[in-house]
């Protein structure tokens, strides 16, 4: 009798520019993540309500977060549910180093906010994470530079095609 088993992958790696130690202490120097982490139990509402509104949102996420090596992490499901897999919780300190190294990667080519937000959420989560990428993008200023050639006209003493340029 042959039985189907139903596996759920999950990928974690260190891939980020920082140390696992130095996430660790940035993730504590947050107030909006350090009520959050470092206790296998949820705290009380009451011991929460006094926060700010972040604070209270990674509450409400407490059953999809996940304390691994003393660092937290949000887990993510693909929408078939065959894999899983952890994004670090970034601290506000580390936000725009990632923006500016998601934006202008390779595989982030200068792309507008969905690339840039696709790119960012394969990785990481943050509380307002949609909010700060959308607005990272609109306010970076895309230099487009350019030329191409436009002709043949009729030959003239000045040829027959005009060289454009523009910025």
């Amino acid at each position: 009798m042959e039985t189907d088993i139903s596996v759920k992958v999950l990928t974690t790696t260190n891939v980020y520019p920082w140390s696992l130690c130095e996430i660790q202490k940035a993730q504590l120097e947050d107030p909006a993540i350090k009520p959050n982490s470092g206790e296998e139990t949820r705290p009380y509402w009451q011991e929460i309500a006094f926060q700010g509104p972040a604070t209270k949102r990674y509450w409400a996420l407490w059953d999809s977060l996940h304390l691994k090596g003393g660092v937290l992490y949000r887990s993510w499901e693909s929408d078939d549910g065959s894999s899983c897999r952890l994004r670090l919780i970034l601290p506000k300190s580390r936000i725009p180093e990632v923006l500016k190294e998601t934006h202008k990667s390779a595989s982030g080519g200068h792309f507008e906010v969905m690339k840039t937000l696709s790119k960012t959420l394969e990785r990481f989560y943050w509380d307002r994470v949609h909010a700060d990428v959308e607005k990272w993008c609109r306010g970076r200023t895309i230099r487009k530079n350019g030329f191409d050639t436009l002709g043949p006209f009729p030959v003239t003493t000045k040829g027959r095609y005009v060289l454009i340029c523009f910025e």
